[in-house]
């Protein structure tokens, strides 16, 4: 039979040992909800803008005009040869790079899903890379 390993509490200076799939000791629980509520709070502070612009009408049109100019393909697959209905339209250049550009058609690309995923993840490994 294949035991488990136990590990330490995620609580720092804790050294109470744990189930592998917890986080936190018995002791320090209630931690992991309060993180969650202040990086919660914490985002909506900070992408406050941001998301007034995505329930915009405006947004919603150039979304419309970007998807119908591209007819609702993904265009990263298209590129790559293949035919995969789009899902949400992306900013080329992001909206925290050039906030002048968030209603430009040129600036606008509809992706599927996971073309968006790994563009996403691109441009925050990037972005992680120049802060430092």
């Amino acid at each position: 039979m294949i035991t488990i390993p136990l590990k330490k509490c995620n609580k720092v200076n804790c050294n109470n040992l744990i189930d592998f799939k917890e986080t936190y000791c018995d002791e320090h629980k209630h931690l992991q909800t309060e993180s969650k509520v202040n990086y919660d709070s914490f985002r909506y502070e900070r992408d406050s803008l941001y998301r007034q612009f995505y329930n915009k009408k405006s947004w919603k049109d150039a979304r419309h005009i970007s998807m119908l100019r591209h007819d609702s393909l993904c265009q990263e697959c298209l590129r790559n040869g293949l035919y995969t209905k789009a899902d949400v339209v992306d900013h080329i250049v992001e909206l925290r790079d050039d906030w002048e550009k968030r209603l430009d058609q040129s600036n606008l690309e509809p992706l599927c899903h996971k073309c968006h995923n790994k563009k996403t993840i691109i441009e925050k490994e990037n972005r992680n890379k120049n802060k430092y």
